[in-house]
């Protein structure tokens, strides 16, 4: 389905000034003399019509390791809207069977038309940025709204991929985190240390990465930081890690930020190592550390040499576990004490948020679903559960009043910016002890900048 110029109109207007439902004019019957009263609002009602959402992830690239928790927590949080809270407009929200790309360069097409199809308003995915950008025209072209839990890479907000107000992002853009790590680069000490606002990127070669060196760039050379160093290579095979390290240590950077998965690992080993005095005990020159989340993993069983991530800091995108989402999860599958909740709370909150945006907007249209999301994560009354949240909602619609909501889910509070990417939100991060075990290191904000 192509999405007409009212359509589109409709969705960027709701989405932009939270428009309710459309002014109606009646006219009299025919031949009758007109009314001489002014418009009358259309009554709000809920439609009798079932929602129905599709997702899609990944085997391969960063996302795999996420792929577990994300699925689990989708199927629970549709357990959780239908059986203990009554599902949506009087039917059960349907979440059709998970698409998993097996590998990169997929053409998504069909899938996408099957989802169609099936009626699918939205889908909730988790896939890289090459594989999003190339999928959006099919999403627009059926009329479908997009909840991404993963993508950061400016190459998705590229003007050229044009997403009609179609695209939502839960995970902090290239943009914040960049501004987080120059942040970092500064605050190192200038003290017999290097220099401050000075950045070692190492990357995978992909578009998120190179968004990132891009982002990093922008920020650090206004104020007269750089990035000293960068190494890209293919995704999840870093190869040989002296001539990195050596890259590296050149010219030391006040923050090294390391864009990968658990590759890092033996990265992070071999630079502690080369930084230690003759007597293999003291470091002889010291920077800090930043792992993206696929690296922010428990290295206790890699082999490292000790302390080897002492210096670093992993993080994870939303707000720090609460004990209900971790028993939960538990429940799902035990061994994720051990693999870790990955983006769960995002996808259950996705699964959330597309249901408060069809109940918000009393619609269950892609175009509608899209404009609303952003509206109830900044409404009037706060809200922790879809079962309080839509019954703000449907109090407001059964009173005929436009009850407004700020939905605060698993992820912790999210404020959308004016492209639909977090402007604001918080992050989980990470320490490491003696022995590379990962521990939590409590929560950080982000925003980002204009």
């Amino acid at each position: 389905m192509t999405i007409s110029r009212r359509t589109l109109v409709r969705g960027l207007g709701a989405g932009v000034l939270g428009a309710g439902p459309l002014s109606a004019c009646t006219g009299g019957r025919r031949g009758a003399p007109p009314e001489t009263t002014g418009p009358t609002a259309e009554a709000l009602a809920e439609p009798d019509t079932a929602l129905t959402l599709g997702s899609i992830g990944a085997s391969f690239g960063r996302s795999a390791a996420f792929e577990t928790p994300i699925g689990l927590a989708l199927g629970q949080a549709m357990i959780d809207v239908n059986k203990r809270w009554g599902g949506l407009f009087g039917h059960e929200v349907t979440l059709l069977e998970r698409h998993v790309m097996a590998e990169p360069g997929e053409d998504l097409t069909d899938v996408i038309a099957q989802f169609a199809e099936a009626g699918a308003s939205t889908v909730i995915t988790s896939i890289d940025e090459e594989a999003l950008v190339a999928a959006i025209p099919a999403f627009v072209d059926a009329g479908i709204a997009v909840i991404d839990l993963f993508t950061s890479g400016m190459s998705v907000r590229a003007p050229e991929v044009v997403s009609s107000n179609m695209l939502t992002r839960l995970a902090p853009n290239d943009v914040a985190l960049a501004a987080l790590y120059a942040e970092a680069s500064w605050a190192a000490s200038s003290d017999d240390g290097p220099a401050p606002g000075t950045v070692a990127l190492v990357s995978e070669d992909t578009a998120h990465g190179h968004s990132l060196h891009e982002e990093l760039g922008r920020i650090l050379d206004p104020d007269g930081g750089t990035v000293l160093a960068e190494h890209f290579y293919p995704a999840g095979k870093m190869g040989e890690v002296a001539p990195v390290v050596e890259k590296i240590l050149a010219t030391p950077p006040a923050l090294l930020v390391v864009n990968g998965g658990p590759e890092a690992g033996p990265l992070l080993s071999a630079l502690h190592e080369a930084t230690l005095d003759e007597e293999g005990k003291r470091p002889t020159v010291e920077f800090a550390r930043r792992l993206s989340p696929a690296a922010s993993v428990d290295y206790s069983a890699a082999e490292l040499a000790p302390e080897s991530l002492s210096a670093a800091t992993g993080y994870l995108p939303g707000a720090e576990l609460t004990v209900e989402h971790v028993n939960m999860m538990l429940n799902l599958d035990a061994d994720l004490q051990r693999t870790g909740y990955g983006y769960s709370p995002q996808a259950y909150d996705a699964a959330v948020l597309a249901c408060l945006a069809a109940q918000d907007a009393l619609s269950v249209d892609g175009v509608d679903i899209a404009a609303s999301v952003a509206r109830v994560l900044t409404g009037t009354e706060e809200c922790t559960s879809y079962g309080d949240c839509s019954s703000i909602l449907r109090t407001g619609v059964q009173s005929q009043d436009r009850a407004t909501v700020s939905y605060r889910g698993r992820m912790g509070p999210l404020e959308l910016g004016p492209a639909k990417d977090p402007r604001t939100g918080t992050l989980r991060t990470f320490s490491w002890n003696e022995a590379n075990e990962r521990q939590g290191a409590g929560d950080e904000d982000f925003e980002t900048p204009a």
